[in-house]
């Protein structure tokens, strides 16, 4: 009898079979660290621009300071000015204007690295504006941080602003007030200030929720170094 070489019709079938099967197998094992890849360096991001809001909160009311200040109508304002914390902007821009900034204060220590013969304060205060074409669980709402150097102006301030963050659900504000006998939940109020014996006074501290898609709430809570003028 003579002997076949080769490869029979169902050998090279199944063979075929097999190697589509690790082909798979590979694809899918490749498209999952892809996956896990993106998934990470978004995470990655978000951790980033989380510590950056947090390094800016604790510089700008580290140096805060009560000082009450004159706006350009007039009317005195509080050394600091705190709405309700879960006040959103009616606005869907990224519109200027005191009346929508859920957290304003004037602090000190602002760089003059020209030595140019102005005042090292200026007002910090942070907003944030709502865009209506995103979906509510995907986090519409951009947190952003307004300063500007005339402090008692009879002029319009030139603000200068810069965007913190996008894709967030919601932030919200807490004070501890210096009257406060506890640091307990119960103690700190949505609102600054008060009452109209506040309005030359900080808080002892500043509590801030930020709830960001993909992530879920974070907390700090930031101690003010200056309580008196």
């Amino acid at each position: 009898m003579k002997r076949h070489l080769g490869f029979t019709l169902i050998e090279m079938l199944v063979a075929l079979a097999i190697g589509a099967g690790i082909s798979l197998m590979a694809y899918q094992a490749l498209s999952g660290s892809i996956q896990i890849e993106q998934r990470v360096n978004i995470l990655s991001q978000k951790t980033n621009d989380i510590q950056r809001i947090w390094e800016y909160f604790a510089d700008d009311l580290q140096h805060a300071v009560a000082r009450p200040w004159t706006d350009s109508l007039g009317s005195t304002q509080p050394a600091m000015l705190g709405l309700l914390g879960d006040r959103q902007s009616q606005s869907s821009s990224a519109s200027l204007g005191e009346d929508s900034h859920l957290l304003r204060f004037v602090r000190s220590g602002e760089n003059n690295f020209l030595q140019q013969p102005r005042s090292n304060l200026q007002l910090a205060a942070y907003r944030m504006t709502i865009d209506d074409s995103v979906e509510v669980e995907n986090g519409r709402i951009s947190l952003w941080r307004d300063y500007w150097r005339q402090i008692d102006s009879a002029s319009e301030p030139k603000i200068k602003s810069r965007r913190l963050i996008n894709n967030i659900k919601n932030i919200s504000f807490r004070y501890l007030s210096r009257n406060s006998k506890t640091t307990e939940d119960q103690a700190w109020i949505p609102g600054w200030p008060e009452s109209a014996e506040q309005r030359d006074q900080l808080p002892i501290a500043v509590e801030i929720t930020i709830d960001i898609a993909g992530i879920g709430e974070v907390k700090r809570w930031f101690p003010l170094a200056h309580t008196d003028d």
